[in-house]
């Protein structure tokens, strides 16, 4: 399908910390300033650049709580359930910053 040359303008009064925060978002997403003002205006759906360093810290937190999860069904008499706890409330707040870092997008 052809893509539809972009003729209109429209032009719109915002201030300087409006046009940053504008200017940072698209930034952020890997799209130009109009692009990000169109999906955003349009209600399209928003895909984001991939991160490949977030990716990576959502799989290592997922082996570490597969590995958690193999001990507790192999070891579940020998293993100590506090240093288990304490590990997946470390992946937890990993996992809550992240997700964090996706919200501000």
């Amino acid at each position: 399908m052809k893509e539809e040359i972009k003729m209109a303008r429209i032009e719109v009064r915002i201030t300087i910390n409006e046009q940053t925060k504008i200017k940072n978002k698209a930034n952020e997403l890997g799209i130009s300033v109009s692009a990000y003002m169109r999906k955003t205006a349009l209600n399209h759906r928003i895909i984001i650049k991939t991160d490949n360093e977030m990716i990576r810290q959502i799989r290592f937190i997922g082996n570490n709580i597969n590995q958690i999860a193999h001990r507790l069904n192999i070891n579940s008499d020998t293993l100590n359930y506090l240093d288990t706890y304490t590990q997946m409330e470390e992946y937890k707040q990993m996992l809550q910053l992240i997700i964090d870092k996706i919200r501000k997008i």
